[in-house]
């Protein structure tokens, strides 16, 4: 099932434009090569927090595992104790979404930028021309990675599609100890699919960002170049018109 993920705000954290501008290729006052610059930045803070969003959700699945080799249900243990290692995970998968949602925001932006940028710069080569159709396809790889990451512990895709129904699934998941441990070990996939398809999204980035910035230079230099084969052109002109000379 090829599922589209329902976009939420981009956090304030990551703020540099929203999402909505971001999902509609228009930033104030920015043009497609400014905000290709722009997007790299911001997939680079998006990068930052999803690694560390992954260490504390490893962090707190082996907690779960290590309390829950202690007692054979984890019902059994006070409330205070079971919160102190449930709560933290839970928060986390939340920020897990978010940061996967902003993930795909930024992804299909990259993809409207790529579009524009290949109508902007027409003689550009492969690099642009071809920049969209790679954040596509980054666009539909992840999703299915993230739906195999799941199901691979047992959970539809479809119940994690918002932030409401991601919450709903866990909420029912917690009323067993084999539920919790099939969210922390879907935790644990989840988080390690979304930082490396975000280090890819920053490696797309980059390169296109690159590339517009090599086309950008070839330009000035084919003008530099132009100028000065005229104004050479100009002046030998001058000079060599026999109507000119007395």
């Amino acid at each position: 099932m090829k599922r589209k993920i329902y976009v939420l705000a981009m956090s304030a954290a990551l703020a540099m434009v929203s999402t909505s501008a971001f999902a509609s290729g228009e930033i104030a006052g920015a043009t497609f090569p400014q905000q290709i610059i722009q997007e790299a930045t911001a997939v680079q803070q998006l990068a930052k927090q999803a690694q560390e969003v992954s260490t504390q959700i490893s962090m707190y699945t082996n907690d779960i595992e290590r309390y829950q080799n202690m007692v054979t249900n984890t019902l059994n243990m006070p409330a205070a104790t079971f919160a102190q290692i449930w709560n933290p995970l839970v928060g986390s998968i939340q920020k897990l979404t978010s940061i996967y949602n902003q993930a795909q925001a930024l992804g299909y932006a990259g993809q409207n930028i790529g579009s524009q940028l290949a109508q902007e710069y027409q003689g550009a080569g492969n690099s642009i021309q071809n920049l969209s159709s790679v954040y596509a396809n980054w666009n539909q790889t992840t999703n299915t990675d993230m739906e195999d990451a799941l199901q691979s512990q047992h959970l539809a895709a479809a119940n994690f599609a918002t932030q409401d129904s991601s919450m709903q699934t866990i909420q029912n998941a917690a009323q067993s100890a084999q539920g919790r441990e099939q969210v922390a070990a879907a935790a644990v996939a989840a988080a390690n699919v979304t930082t490396k398809s975000i280090q890819q999204l920053e490696q797309i980035t980059m390169a296109g960002q690159d590339a517009v910035l090599a086309y950008q230079r070839q330009e000035k230099a084919q003008k530099n170049v132009s100028s000065q084969e005229a104004a050479n052109s100009l002046f030998s002109g001058g000079t060599n018109n026999s109507s000119l000379l007395p």
